[in-house]
């Protein structure tokens, strides 16, 4: 059995992209994980740091991403026990997540990428770029659909 692992944001967008990835890979016959990584963030403020999301609030997200990330399977009509879901806290993204494709040893990497165009596009510092360069499993990029 394949497994395959979503990487998504709680953006509407990113979440609407991913949902046609049902239409590209058969996830009825593999082990889904659906995964988001929440990014702790120092800011010094007035000489005192400053952390977001700080862990009084980590229950709070984890259960809201949760609910998304449950409705994202429904939508592609998975089935219950061939799911993962898992929301993880960390200061730096792309190394949580590289650990997680090595730990799972996943086949497939899926991300969904902002398509930015112009000067916004220009620099390659996203998660994704890094999934692309550095990722230990295939990757496949799924940009928002063209209107």
């Amino acid at each position: 059995m394949k497994n395959y692992v979503l990487c998504t944001t709680m953006e509407e967008q990113s979440l609407d992209t991913l949902k046609r990835v049902g239409s590209t890979l058969d996830l009825q016959n593999a082990i889904v994980h659906i995964v988001t990584i929440v990014e702790i963030k120092i800011y010094n403020l007035e000489l005192a740091p400053f952390v977001y999301p700080s862990e009084d609030q980590y229950a709070e997200i984890e259960s809201s991403a949760k609910m998304m990330m449950n409705s994202l399977a429904t939508t592609l009509g998975l089935k219950q026990e061939n799911i993962r879901i898992h929301c993880f806290f960390d200061s730096n993204r792309e190394t949580r997540i590289k650990k997680y494709l090595i730990d799972e040893k996943a086949d497939l990497v899926v991300s969904a990428t902002r398509g930015k165009h112009g000067i916004d596009g220009f620099f390659s510092s996203s998660f994704t770029d890094y999934l692309c360069k550095f990722s230990p499993c295939d990757v496949l990029v799924m940009r928002p659909a063209v209107n």
